[in-house]
């Protein structure tokens, strides 16, 4: 038996190094923030003395916070805003980020009334939405790592991801079955839930039929090598223009004096889904303002941020022409112009981090964007379902 490890494994060992220098450097917290949270959120047991729960099985239909059928936060739209009248042909499965912020347990118990409050009011509300014009959206429950796993020094945090990524898979395959197999698919999530579908990418679209399938994955709030990551799976690449289909968009939003250096050091010295370094490799930054790659845009091209509010307010009217946005050479998406107000610094992370804003901060421009990428897709294979007189097979 040959003693390599593979690139799958070499890439959750990447994140034992990632939770591992995240303590050590520090990508939001200086060291005595660091102590506090690792106190507050890590749990006070190992991961092997807690109780699995059982996974859910994802043929219940309470086992999704979102379904086609069922009229949820998803469905949303800002005030003012009309639902466009042609829907496409497409699915869209959605990962939530971590929404379990308490150290009680390493997995994120399924019963826990605030997080799956949480989970309604933030992600899906605030996030999910975005994609409610694009099509038929799905988002499964799952048994999330806690917040407190990203500040583990040891192996029990990534044991906790690992329970996790299990279920989203599991839940993909149930996905599978459940719709209509002549759509179109698009993957979409934010941070923890990016996580879990850039590994989806490599295990379930790697050189399969899944990937003609695929209108677009939206790997938002998590780092993306476009090398060793995007060029590891074959038959997609990185959303290089508007209407492209088939691949990739990622980024992460800095302030315009954003601190990133240690976001971009873990990223350079931890290995992709290839199992190789990601030094030298370029992050992937899709400018949510063009959708294109390394690219900069000012505000005209801002088609309205959306105001994030907790609980369950409505969705406010959107805000256009609020803000410009540039790809820097490393990869980050940095905002042309210091953002003083209130209402978008109440989550900012140390070091201008808006990671809790990336949707908010540019959803009409997601909205929108979803919605045309769907319906090129759409329009892509009725095309080829044409005979060259014109007449359908």
């Amino acid at each position: 038996m040959s003693s390599k490890t593979s690139p799958a494994a070499k890439f959750m060992i990447a994140i034992i190094a990632i939770i591992v220098l995240l303590l050590a450097g520090g990508v939001w917290l200086n060291t005595n923030e660091q102590t506090a949270m690792r106190i507050a959120f890590v749990p006070g047991h190992s991961f092997a003395e807690e109780a699995e729960e059982p996974r859910l099985d994802y043929a219940d239909d309470a086992s999704w916070f979102a379904l086609p059928s069922n009229e949820t936060y998803v469905n949303l739209a800002p005030e003012g805003i009309e639902k466009y009248s042609e829907k496409p042909n497409v699915d869209v499965f959605f990962v939530h980020p971590t929404t379990y912020l308490i150290r009680g347990n390493w997995s994120a118990p399924l019963d826990d009334s605030a997080t799956n409050k949480r989970t309604q009011e933030f992600s899906l509300k605030n996030q999910a939405s975005s994609f409610s014009a694009a099509g038929n959206i799905y988002a499964p429950r799952y048994r999330q790592a806690a917040f407190g796993a990203f500040f583990d020094d040891g192996t029990d945090g990534i044991m906790a991801l690992q329970r996790a990524y299990t279920d989203i898979v599991v839940a993909f395959d149930a996905f599978i079955e459940r719709r209509n197999p002549e759509n179109g698919i698009i993957l979409a999530g934010h941070s923890q839930g990016s996580l879990h579908l850039l590994r989806l990418l490599k295990d379930r679209f790697d050189g399969t039929e899944l990937t003609k399938k695929l209108v677009a994955a939206y790997l938002i709030g998590w780092p993306v090598s476009i090398e060793a990551d995007i060029g590891a799976v074959e038959g997609v690449d990185i959303c290089d223009a508007p209407t492209q289909t088939g691949c990739v968009i990622s980024y992460q939003t800095f302030g315009k004096h954003g601190e990133t250096e240690t976001i971009t050091g873990i990223f350079n010295a931890t290995p992709g889904l290839n199992g190789t370094l990601r030094a030298g490799t370029q992050m992937l930054c899709t400018n949510p303002l063009s959708w294109t790659v390394g690219d900069s845009a000012n505000r005209t091209e801002h088609m309205g941020s959306v105001e994030l509010l907790s609980g369950n307010a409505p969705l406010p009217a959107p805000i256009p022409n609020f803000i410009g946005a540039s790809c820097h050479s490393d990869g980050i998406l940095f905002l042309a112009q210091p953002l003083l107000n209130e209402e978008w610094n109440q989550f900012t992370m140390t070091g201008e981090n808006y990671h809790a804003y990336d949707f908010n901060m540019f959803y009409m421009n997601i909205r929108d964007n979803a919605h045309d990428r769907a319906l090129a897709w759409t329009a892509a294979q009725q095309s080829t379902e044409r005979t060259p007189d014109g007449t359908n097979e």
